[in-house]
């Protein structure tokens, strides 16, 4: 946890009700152990996309469907593109985003994100949640895709505070740490982009890209 455990009870509980599909995909992941994206931060993600009002959308990190549910749900008037690579995963998507009621705007891949995607796909909003050790590599081939005054979410990106306290890492999760404080101060210092780190869930990191001055 990376905020106060009573802290995040108490916002999660003030978090409206999940339609009777989140709620089970939840208790799913629970006791599967399948990582998704915290309420909190699902619900900062909504009101930003309430906000923006993109019109095309990439997710970079499918799992089960359930984000890509919470962005069909916040962004009605969006399509949807995201991939994954782990088939039985994809396949619980499908018949998940199916029962959502948005199939037909979400277009889900079986592809490895590390191979981009053709120049003819553009989007309003990039959010990357997949593997971590990877977010630089998503971040380079995608943003050209986004177009100006799109937005970029990146999630996980304090995991679990350990980007603050690097030497409180395991060995197996320092390499991780190491890549996503690279990755945070990229995003911090990358001019074409204006970006917050909002302490959240496990950490978001949104970004601006911005408009290009004549």
């Amino acid at each position: 946890m990376i905020t106060n455990p009573a802290i995040d009870d108490y916002v999660s509980g003030l978090v409206p009700p999940r339609s009777p599909l989140l709620a089970r995909l939840e208790k799913e992941a629970a006791e599967e152990n399948i990582p998704i994206v915290q309420l909190a931060s699902a619900q900062v993600m909504r009101m930003l996309l309430l906000l923006h009002r993109p019109q095309a959308i990439l997710e970079v990190g499918t799992a089960i469907g359930y984000s890509t549910i919470w962005l069909a749900e916040a962004a009605p008037q969006a399509r949807i593109v995201t991939m994954d690579i782990d088939e039985e995963r994809l396949a619980r998507a499908r018949a998940n985003v199916a029962e959502a009621g948005c199939a037909d705007r979400v277009e889900i891949l079986s592809r490895d994100a590390t191979l981009g995607l053709p120049d003819f796909y553009q989007f309003d909003c990039l959010f990357i949640d997949a593997a971590k050790g990877q977010y630089r590599a998503f971040l380079d081939l995608y943003l050209p895709l986004l177009r100006e005054g799109g937005l970029v979410i990146s999630d996980n990106v304090l995991f679990r505070g350990l980007v603050a306290t690097p030497d409180e890492a395991s060995k197996r999760q320092r390499p991780m740490v190491d890549k996503l404080n690279a990755f945070n101060a990229h995003l911090a210092e990358r001019p074409d982009l204006e970006t917050t780190f909002i302490p959240v869930g496990d950490g978001l990191a949104v970004s601006l890209k911005k408009q290009i001055q004549p």
